[in-house]
């Protein structure tokens, strides 16, 4: 009888192994809806993310935290460092980056490189350029990564890796190229370069943007809002 029961328990033991050796090379599934799944598949999209805090969140924090330029040009002037550690903001070691706005007016119009720019003698005018406005139709990725790195809640440890980070920076250059064609009545980006300089000079310029202060005496600034009046 108790040899009986020796093995009845020896044999339960056994099973039990068995089992647990089994469930131990399980893997538990992640459920996900049939539209989840597909949007796994294609991975991550730049511009899917910018449309979905464009308005939400960028823009916003640039309508309240750009600096005005007459302001923060002569602090980046006098002390760098203040003006960085108030008002800068970067990802990872880079050069720091600032929201800015301003107004003036439009000096000159360069459309001689595929990088245009339009040279701004901010308010109150003195006849000379303060700073300049990329125009496209080329807004270099380095243009294109200071209006995401400067707005200071998107980094790069929130995402997967550096390309997924990259086409964010990217997603936001296609679109803000897109409101430059809009604004300057071009039927297209390439059509910037044919828009006539002398039809842009002397117009009042109205802009919020962001500029990378890698070089402070050739200030750059790529426009997320623009308004351009005679």
């Amino acid at each position: 009888m108790v040899r009986r029961l020796f093995f009845r328990r020896l044999s339960l033991l056994v099973a039990v192994g068995m089992l647990a050796s089994s469930l131990s090379g399980c893997v538990l599934a992640t459920v996900r809806t049939i539209n989840e799944d597909e949007e796994a598949k294609l991975g991550f999209v730049g511009a899917d993310y910018v449309d979905e805090i464009w308005d939400s969140q960028l823009m916003p924090t640039y309508n309240e935290q750009a600096q005005d330029l007459p302001t923060l040009l002569p602090l980046i002037a006098q002390d760098q460092g203040a003006a960085i550690e108030q008002f800068g903001s970067r990802s990872g070691t880079g050069a720091y980056s600032f929201m800015v706005k301003g107004e003036g007016k439009i000096l000159t119009f360069d459309t001689s490189s595929r990088a245009g720019l339009a040279a701004i003698d901010l308010n109150p005018p003195d006849g000379t350029a303060d700073v300049s406005i990329t125009i496209g139709p080329l807004i270099k990725i380095s243009q294109r990564a200071a209006v995401r790195d400067a707005v200071g809640f998107i980094v790069y440890n929130d995402f997967s890796n550096q390309e997924d980070f990259a086409g964010v920076a990217n997603a936001m250059g296609d679109r803000i190229l897109a409101m430059l064609v809009d604004k300057f009545g071009a039927a297209d980006a390439d059509s910037i370069q044919d828009i006539d300089p002398a039809s842009m000079e002397g117009k009042t310029v109205k802009f919020t943007g962001a500029f990378t202060l890698d070089d402070p005496a050739n200030i750059i600034i790529v426009p997320v809002a623009l308004e351009v009046t005679d």
